[in-house]
């Protein structure tokens, strides 16, 4: 073909092809690894087999050279250019409302003032909490903003309360974290009195939600820059994609699978704990949990260990479990990974999220799971939510926050006793009613409620047994001493039917609140569930 001197200048002239939403199939997690470190890493898709990537036409060519199957993710790119594409007109850095084109995300503003209103509004279960400066707030030529925490728990409680807590948006990007976390204390702190199972939470748990800890990234985010992932820190890569990741900033493993390069989106930072937000979080947590376990790599947490840490990122469909910064396989394990897997399980259940540590995503160092497991010994997971950045509102309403909403009220009763409740089996339904005076309650217990996708990781098989025993305590759950009765199953299963009938004389507490748990026959007693009798009762349990 001959081509004139116009075409050939064209083709001189044209404007540099621009980066692509690509998928690469078939990594192994080594592959993953490495390729995270470099490139600009989206997600994963689990079932399909590949891994998003954002590279460019070079990066690809090269890639393909060295045998690496890639595709252009057309879904994907479409929702980045619909985002680019949307008109911002109008909006301004500091906003109220909600994201451009996503009126189910709302800004930083929006959610701090949401949240403050929330704990002035019901002060006697929610405080709001300034709990450090973002960098430009301490640094920055541009107004930054105060990183903060709503405190969530019946501050009239005479029970201790085991803590949780719930960290989201530290990538930027990440739209749907915010909003779940912002959700979920919402639902926490305004619906007690519709939920017997939310009433007993805040009594017995101290559950803390920072919703955007990352709010200097996440308003570049609002504003137009679809890839912010960092914070602000306007000396990491001036004019380029500046800032620190601070997912890899953290104490614990710090320089592992991340990048010294100040312009890589996984920099590292200068020096450990170098950023505000991350000594911030740091402080924050260790204020919040006991240490519970030496400060080794080796040393598991005690069985009755309490509390529990979990991180909101996105995509993959993932819950990850420490530790992230380690590469290998089951040889780096933490001490206590069989107990982190079970309770992951459980909470996957809700989604079909896969669990996982070295198999599903490689390894990452200096995360705020690694920190808050290593110094405290809590349970901590990374929650992978969602299929994309830009999660469509539609799949966000029906599917990512019902699904993540359901795991993470399991994780609030499971904050007691991470390492040992969750091995038990659940209530997965339940009713009570008045019988001629008696106190009946029927539900269904279920011992097999684990999802663990295509991981190998172990332990190879859940601790799946027959339910043999229905425990129900009165007013508050049965290990703070309250009155309980055991009752045995005439058929144990491990998804077993019970119909108990509380012994004559058997007086409910005032407060109306039956908790029952369900035992197998490993001796496991799983998480409670809470009901409340339907008409009020005087102290001395006689209708009224």
């Amino acid at each position: 073909m001959i081509r004139t001197a116009a075409a050939l200048l064209a083709l001189f002239t044209a404007a540099p092809a621009l980066p692509e939403v690509v998928r690469i199939h078939d990594l192994s997690p080594a592959e993953l690894g490495t390729l995270r470190a470099e490139y600009d890493f989206w997600g994963v898709d689990w079932r399909a087999g590949y891994a998003v990537f954002d590279l460019d036409p070079a990066d690809r060519a090269r890639l393909e050279a060295t045998g690496f199957r890639i595709e252009a993710d057309r879904p994907r790119q479409r929702d980045l250019e619909r985002w680019n594409a949307i008109d911002r007109t109008g909006f301004g850095r500091g906003d109220p409302g909600t994201i451009p084109g996503f009126p189910c995300y709302r800004t930083v503003t929006q959610t701090h003032a949401d949240l403050g209103a929330l704990a002035a509004q019901h002060p006697d279960r929610a405080q709001w909490v300034d709990i450090g400066d973002s960098w430009q707030a301490a640094n920055g030529s541009v107004p930054g903003s105060s990183i903060f925490a709503v405190v969530i728990g019946n501050e009239n409680s005479s029970h201790p309360r085991a803590p949780l807590v719930l960290m989201a948006a530290q990538h930027a990007r990440e739209l749907a974290t915010a909003e779940i976390a912002t959700r979920w204390a919402e639902l926490l702190v305004e619906n007690p009195d519709d939920d017997p199972d939310i009433e007993w939470l805040l009594d017995h748990r101290e559950i803390h939600v920072i919703a955007q800890q990352n709010p200097d990234g996440r308003r570049q985010v609002e504003s137009g820059e679809s890839f912010w992932r960092k914070n602000h820190n306007e000396t990491a890569c001036p004019g380029g994609p500046v800032g620190v990741d601070l997912n890899r900033n953290s104490t614990h493993f710090w320089g592992n699978a991340s990048s010294g390069s100040t312009c890589s989106e996984t920099y590292r930072g200068p020096v450990v704990a170098s950023e505000p937000e991350t000594q911030a979080l740091q402080a924050y947590l260790l204020d919040v949990f006991a240490d519970q376990r030496p400060g080794d790599q080796t040393t598991p947490a005690p069985p009755d260990t309490e509390g529990l840490f979990i991180s909101l990122h996105s995509f993959g469909e993932l819950v990850l479990l420490p530790w992230e910064g380690l590469g290998g396989q089951n040889e780096n394990n933490a001490p206590n990974h069989d107990a982190l897997t079970v309770l992951g399980r459980r909470m996957a259940w809700h989604g079909d999220y896969e669990v996982s540590r070295w198999f599903s995503l490689g390894p990452a160092g200096g995360t705020m799971v690694d920190f808050a497991y290593y110094e405290t010994g809590v349970a901590a997971y990374t929650f992978e939510v969602g299929t994309t950045f830009q999660q469509s509102c539609a799949s966000f309403e029906s599917t990512v926050w019902p699904d993540n909403r359901n795991a993470l009220l399991l994780a609030a009763k499971a904050a007691r006793r991470p390492y040992r409740e969750p091995a038990g089996p659940a209530i997965t339904a339940l009713g009570v009613s008045l019988d001629n005076g008696a106190v009946r309650l029927v539900g269904t217990a279920d011992d097999t409620r684990y999802f663990r996708g295509n991981s190998p990781e172990p332990p190879a098989a859940d601790p799946i047994a027959d339910v043999v025993t229905v425990r129900v305590a009165s007013g508050a759950p049965a290990e703070t001493g309250a009155p309980s009765w055991d009752f045995s199953l005439p058929v144990p299963a491990p998804v077993a039917d019970f119909n108990v009938v509380l012994p004559a004389g058997a007086s409910p507490a005032p407060n109306g609140r039956l908790f029952v748990t369900a035992i197998d026959a490993g001796g496991e007693s799983g998480l409670p569930r809470v009901a409340r009798l339907p008409l009020t009762l005087f102290s001395d349990g006689f209708e009224s």
